[in-house]
């Protein structure tokens, strides 16, 4: 069985955006048409997956909402003749089957995918963390889903290169490259720039064993008293349980108003019209 579970931690304060996630959640900042969440959830309905976990908080319902039925404002746009937008709205609501969890205690990112754990039940999930966006064919999660589906007792992990100063941002990885995929031996979170075992990062994408469920529940708590996800990972990558591997598909970053300003201007020109494209380039000429 492939994989068809994906959980998204969405219980974050968002506080690198902020005064913008002040009274909105991040998710839902846009991403030229349309909230930054709902490229993540294409993502991965692209690669297969029908069933979402979304974790998130309080103050995150509208995160829900967004994937929910509007009958009323569906009514009114078909009044409208806007019967496109209309079926738009149907559309994401059946895109996948969208289950929310709340986190509660915010405990770090192992104890939000730890909380995840209520809506799966299968040997293998995805895991796709709402800050990183990657635009590209194919599509970041289906890469990663394939190389796991080679090997599904391991978690296969995204990965990044970056400029050995910017190591004190990420989880940093070391281990063996075999052609595109990486045998990960370590994996350190946050090193200065002596102390990291590679140039590359981790990014959010994973697709993990169940047996990650386990090492979360059972580890304890590590740096500034949260479960830690990277401690699990180690775990595993101890026990030659971790692959890593560049996606095809370009990340961006979607955590802070220069990378989400970055990620719009690319889907701008990406998705559209011929006069927009023109206007976006004819912009960032001046």
């Amino acid at each position: 069985m492939t994989v068809t579970t994906a959980i998204i931690p969405a219980a974050g304060w968002g506080t690198r955006m902020l005064p913008a996630s002040f009274s909105v959640p991040k998710e839902l900042l846009p991403v030229f048409d349309r909230p930054s969440i709902e490229w993540v959830v294409a993502e991965a309905v692209a690669a297969g997956i029908e069933r979402i976990v979304l974790i998130s908080g309080r103050g995150k319902s509208g995160l829900m909402d967004h994937f929910d039925r509007h009958p009323h404002l569906e009514s009114i746009l078909t009044k409208s003749a806007k019967d496109e937008a209309a079926a738009e709205i149907v559309k994401r609501s059946k895109s996948c089957q969208f289950i929310e969890v709340r986190q509660g205690d915010a405990r770090g990112l192992g104890h939000a995918v730890l909380c995840g754990e209520l809506g799966f039940n299968q040997d293998r999930v995805a895991v796709l963390l709402p800050d990183d966006l990657y635009f590209g064919s194919p599509s970041a999660l289906s890469e990663l889903i394939t190389l796991s589906d080679s090997a599904p007792e391991k978690g296969v992990i995204g990965l990044l290169e970056v400029a050995p100063e910017q190591s004190r941002k990420y989880g940093m990885v070391g281990g063996v490259w075999r052609d595109r995929q990486m045998q990960i031996d370590t994996l350190v979170e946050k090193p200065e720039p002596e102390n990291a075992p590679s140039n590359f990062a981790i990014t959010g994408r994973y697709v993990l064993p169940r047996q990650l469920f386990d090492l979360l529940r059972n580890q304890g708590s590590g740096a500034l008293g949260e479960i830690q996800l990277t401690d699990a990972l180690q775990t595993l990558a101890a026990n030659k349980g971790m692959l890593g591997m560049v996606p095809s598909a370009k990340r961006y970053d979607a955590g802070d108003a220069e990378g989400l300003l970055i990620a719009s201007l690319r889907c701008a020109l990406d998705h559209g019209s011929d006069s927009l494209r023109a206007r976006v380039q004819a912009e960032l000429q001046q």
